[in-house]
């Protein structure tokens, strides 16, 4: 008897591990399934075309369309298609999923995706492009092997690593466009139209050079850093945006150490995905869309929110310095805007401090008349090396260090005529 039940174990985990592949492609094709269906959205229509389930492994083909108008559009006016197809091979392991995926009827592009999905849906990815070059009408574009790499949860979690050693654009005209050592990650999610989450992009070097190959414009060392955080007590957004440049060379002159921190907090997260998916869909709104749109911008107000430049700074010419930080804020109260739109200036509050070198007024002398004949008036103070200006928003006024006042809407003015 004790024979029969050792043998009767070892037949049925032979039946299991016989059976288990199976059982893994009839797994696989579910969270394959699943995560097609995920990807439907406004902008892109995903479906599997055909799925051939074998023992071992899986023949895959998908089909992905562009639906969203501009981005077709767009992608046109680019000589690109708007609807793809993609072949995968799947293959059943003990515990996930492996496999390869490249475009159909697209050999001149050699761009490759592999996966290593787990049985829960969680997934790999690495996205590899080898060396590619297009010419078109007289232009070219070249393209260095690329890679996209990371980790997305059935969640929607998503991690990744971008590298892009260089790109190069030759135009007809002559003129070239040269990119090199892109890199980029992230780590985040996305709900619904907005990314929660952080991101990073790095450039080496980028310039832009006439028919002569003499640069027109040339940037070294970029890095921009994004992030966006939702409190959900609140259900109020926060996004910060910080630039740093470390030279900018063009024939205007050179920018040194540029610096930017831009900071949007506090926004109604209802209101703000609304706003921004009404305008992502319809970049001209009708006069309906606009009605539909004013509840939200009324409740967005009178839930309140703040643009805050933490810091804008640069060297421009021989070591001339401008700094300046500031913050105009929306109180929480300030209801029915729609109705009574005179009544947004009266109700901001902020700050204003702003620091400008004696070196960087020698070369701009508009800029310098400027600031003399706000200086003589007293809205700004003359330091050891250079001029400052600090002043606080109030009752739709910007009030100085010394007392004096300035109506907001008499500096917002001149810049609601010219446009």
């Amino acid at each position: 008897m004790h024979q029969l039940k050792k043998m009767g174990a070892i037949g049925g985990a032979i039946s299991l591990a016989l059976c288990w592949p199976l059982a893994v492609g009839q797994i696989g094709h579910n969270v394959i399934n699943d995560s097609i269906s995920q990807l439907n959205s406004q902008s892109i229509q995903a479906e599997i075309v055909q799925y051939d389930r074998g023992y071992l492994s899986s023949q895959v083909k998908t089909r992905y369309v562009i639906t969203d108008p501009i981005l077709a559009q767009q992608l046109a006016l680019d000589g690109l298609p708007s609807e793809y197809v993609v072949n995968s091979q799947v293959q059943h392991g003990l515990f996930s999923l492996t496999a390869a995926s490249v475009l159909e009827n697209m050999d001149d592009l050699p761009l490759t995706l592999n996966t290593v999905t787990q049985l829960n849906g969680n997934t790999d990815y690495s996205l590899k492009l080898e060396n590619w070059h297009q010419a078109n009408d007289g232009a070219m574009m070249s393209i260095t092997p690329s890679e996209l790499s990371g980790h997305v949860t059935v969640l929607g979690e998503l991690t990744y690593k971008l590298t892009i050693p260089s790109i190069e654009v030759d135009f007809n005209s002559g003129e070239k466009f040269l990119v090199s050592g892109i890199e980029g990650s992230g780590d985040g999610k996305m709900q619904s139209l907005f990314w929660l989450g952080q991101q990073e992009i790095k450039i080496g070097d980028m310039s832009l050079l006439d028919e002569s190959q003499t640069p027109i414009v040339a940037m070294k060392n970029a890095q921009y850093r994004f992030s966006t955080s939702l409190t959900e007590v609140s259900e109020r957004v926060n996004s910060q945006h910080i630039i740093n440049i470390e030279n900018v060379q063009s024939t205007q002159g050179d920018v040194d150490k540029f610096a930017m921190d831009l900071e949007f907090g506090d926004l109604d997260v209802t209101s703000f995905e609304y706003l921004v998916g009404l305008y992502k869909n319809n970049p001209q709104l009708t006069p309906e869309q606009i009605e539909s749109a004013i509840p939200y911008i009324d409740t967005l107000f009178a839930k309140g929110f703040h643009l805050t430049m933490n810091n804008l700074s640069m060297t421009l010419e021989e070591n001339g310095q401008f700094e300046s930080q500031w913050r105009v804020a929306v109180p929480e109260g300030t209801e029915n805007i729609s109705k009574n739109p005179d009544a947004i200036i009266p109700a901001l509050t902020g700050n204003l401090d702003t620091y400008i070198s004696d070196e960087l007024l020698l070369h701009y002398p508009l800029i310098s008349e400027a600031v003399e004949e706000a200086t003589l008036n007293e809205f700004v103070e003359k330091t050891e090396q250079g001029y400052q200006v600090k002043a606080d928003l109030k009752e739709g006024n910007l009030v100085f260090s010394n007392g004096q006042q300035i109506p907001l809407l008499a500096l917002l003015l001149p810049i609601m005529i010219q446009q």
